[in-house]
């Protein structure tokens, strides 16, 4: 590993841990914030789980989408590859036809 991602690595390590040491209280998050008694949509955690879930949820999110991009354009490629080769074969078929026999 590099000595620049190690340091980014241990600066994160201790942002983390000084966040996890601050914020060991509960919090309660509600998903619809106007409806009081409805436990279903409420979470009571520690802030520190409730900002690394976020993290982690956002990370995956952000590698899905660029993996379905990709995806995407590989297919898209393929299909403009399997043309090509199709206009290619049909264009060597005429000259082979239309080649004067002597």
């Amino acid at each position: 590993m590099k000595s620049s991602t190690l340091i980014w690595l241990a600066l994160f390590a201790i942002f983390a841990a000084s966040l996890v040491f601050a914020n060991r209280d509960n919090v309660t998050f509600r998903l619809v914030p106007y409806v009081q008694d409805d436990s279903a949509f409420t979470v009571v955690t520690p802030l520190y789980i409730l900002v690394f879930s976020a993290f982690l949820l956002g990370l995956v999110l952000g590698a899905g989408t660029i993996g379905w991009r990709q995806y995407r354009k590989a297919r898209k490629m393929r299909r403009a590859a399997k043309e090509a080769e199709k206009r290619l074969a049909l264009e060597a078929a005429k000259t082979r036809v239309e080649r004067p026999q002597t």
